[in-house]
């Protein structure tokens, strides 16, 4: 994350002189507002101009800092808290659509089944005037078995309404076991649009105060802890500009930073040379001290986005969660970056331990984008739906990704990620354990030696090709004697050695079979050592990550 590069014109706004190529005498003097110091041949200073300071310093607008900063973090603060808002309003408008469709059936349901009986096309109008008793009620049409329309309620649109939810139910029993007729009913949705609307129009509302509230605290916080130094700094350069050899002190400014100390110490320091007589030398010196200060100062600007591991580590959930469950478990969880795309989920839910292992798509900040989405569907996979078996866990995934995605749609500007991902169900009672993978395996370490069950080979939210195959699950006998191991493919892509060789699953379970008598935490963290002396001096490639469990003894 640190690593982004500068802008091409870095050098010209104060950025670092290291790597600027030769820097002439005078040049760093322009940027901070001096005019050339001639020089005399020992390197001293004759004079300054009078006045250059003063109208350099007037005209640089230190409030540009601040707009600088806005516009560059303001849209993409902007851009994510609306997109999350769209998603959030556009998932729940799909639920009460789904939820009132469901509801427009079940009503059509009763009115049929409450119509099934002898006579029932003569004596059909009280029922059919009850739906009309529905505040959402449009129309409705009784048909006979032949199809024939003998009672309607309501008068029927021309065309598909977009704003009409219709659903039919047959009425039985009939002659030969066909139905005996049928009810086609429609709600208005109406007030659902309209609902979704008032929502949408909130969230631009959330969002603009949202965008305007970080720009009152950006600007609050660069006026007090930068600007207000800077100004009396240039307030003392424009005297010393005078002759008059005053220095700087920033004690009764609030909390200034250690890099704008920095550079009014090196402001001190150089008036204390100017006042020796060796203005220039000193001057140019001090001013080189203080461009490495700025630059150390981008650098810890760049460095606070380090505060995004912090904030997935907060939706990762602990081993500890199982520390009163039925399993003993081991976690290894190591990004490539500051941040990764690889998560990990445990939980003991309704008896059962559900262990679930992802490797989304790249690493750094794009995976990691990714493992929040999964940790949102997950939550409402496993609490609000209720789904306890992994392939329909996995499916259901499947389907949350690639909506949140918009992978189901045929535009081919939309991206084409996803996930890896692996799931196991532990029923101590039953002692089984259920298996569910998309390019994923489970690692089973027994008295047998190391096996290995792959899951299906194609993972999950990437667009469809109709090349994938079906998810299913294996269910394994939970002995005590057993140690199971879920990882992504950064645990056995590792290259090391002289020959820069790839390890692979062989590799690994070599190292868990040499290492199976430890603890658990002890396997875990022996395959850790194990794997950074098969890499040597050779960097990793992607995000690690490993859930290892069996149950507990006893």
């Amino acid at each position: 994350m640190s690593g982004e590069a500068l802008p091409q014109d870095a050098p010209r706004r104060g950025g670092s002189l290291r790597g600027a190529g030769p820097m002439r005498r005078g040049d760093a003097l322009a940027d901070l507002g001096f005019a050339e110091v001639p020089t005399t041949q020992d390197g001293g200073a004759d004079t300054m101009r009078p006045g250059a300071l003063r109208g350099a310093a007037r005209g640089r607008n230190l409030d540009g800092l601040a707009h600088t900063l806005f516009l560059r973090l303001a849209p993409v603060i902007a851009a994510v808290v609306l997109l999350t808002q769209v998603v959030i309003a556009w998932v729940n408008y799909g639920d009460q659509i789904r939820l009132s469709g469901e509801r427009a059936q079940m009503v059509a349901d009763m009115t049929a089944r409450a119509l099934a009986r002898p006579g029932w096309t003569t004596s059909f109008g009280p029922q059919l005037q009850a739906l009309g008793l529905d505040p959402s009620f449009r129309f409705a049409i009784l048909r006979d078995a032949s199809g024939t329309a003998i009672g309607r309620l309501g008068e029927e649109p021309r065309g598909r309404s977009l704003e009409l939810i219709q659903v039919s139910s047959e009425i039985e029993p009939g002659p030969a076991g066909q139905p005996a007729g049928s009810l086609t009913l429609a709600l208005s949705a109406e007030g659902l649009r309209a609902n979704a609307e008032k929502q949408f129009v909130m969230v631009l509302c959330a969002s603009a105060v949202l965008v305007l509230a970080f720009a009152l605290s950006l600007r609050l916080a660069v006026a007090r802890h930068v600007l207000a130094p800077l100004t009396r700094l240039l307030t003392a350069m424009g005297r010393v500009e005078r002759k008059d050899w005053v220095t700087v002190d920033l004690a009764g400014s609030r909390r200034p930073s250690r890099e704008i100390a920095d550079i009014s110490a090196a402001f001190n320091r150089m008036v204390e040379g100017l006042r020796s007589g060796d203005e220039a030398r000193h001057l140019l010196a001090e001013l080189e001290r203080a461009h490495a200060q700025l630059a150390e100062a981008n650098g810890l600007v760049m460095e606070s986005l380090g505060y995004a591991r912090r904030i997935q580590q907060a939706v990762l959930p602990g081993p500890g969660m199982l520390r009163d469950g039925a399993l003993d478990v081991a976690v290894l969880w190591e990004p490539l970056h500051v941040v990764g795309g690889d998560y990990f989920w445990i939980e003991e839910i309704d008896g059962v331990s559900i262990l679930v292992v992802v490797d989304c798509t790249g690493h750094g900040v794009p995976g990691a984008f990714l493992t929040l989405i999964v940790a949102t569907a997950l939550d409402r996979i496993l609490h609000d739906q209720g789904l306890r078996r992994p392939d329909a866990i996995l499916a259901a995934l499947d389907g949350v990704v690639r909506a949140r995605l918009r992978q189901d749609r045929e535009e081919m500007d939309l991206s084409d990620d996803g996930l890896d991902c692996g799931i196991c169900i532990a029923d101590r009672a039953a002692g089984t354990l259920a298996f569910a993978g998309a390019g994923l395996a489970l690692t089973i370490l027994s008295g047998d030696g190391v096996a290995r069950i792959k899951g299906r080979r194609h993972g999950l939210g990437y667009r469809l090709t109709g090349r994938e195959e079906a998810l299913s699950a294996v269910v394994l006998p939970l002995g005590e004697d057993r140690t199971f191991f879920l990882m992504t493919d950064g645990i056995s892509d590792q290259m090391g050695g002289a020959s820069r060789r790839l390890l692979g699953h062989r590799g690994i379970a070599e190292i868990l079979a040499r290492h199976r008598d430890l603890p658990l935490d002890g396997q875990v963290r022996a395959l850790e050592t194990a794997l950074a002396a098969h890499r040597g001096a050779e960097p990793r490639r992607d995000d690690m990550t490993l859930v290892a469990f069996r149950p507990k003894a006893g």
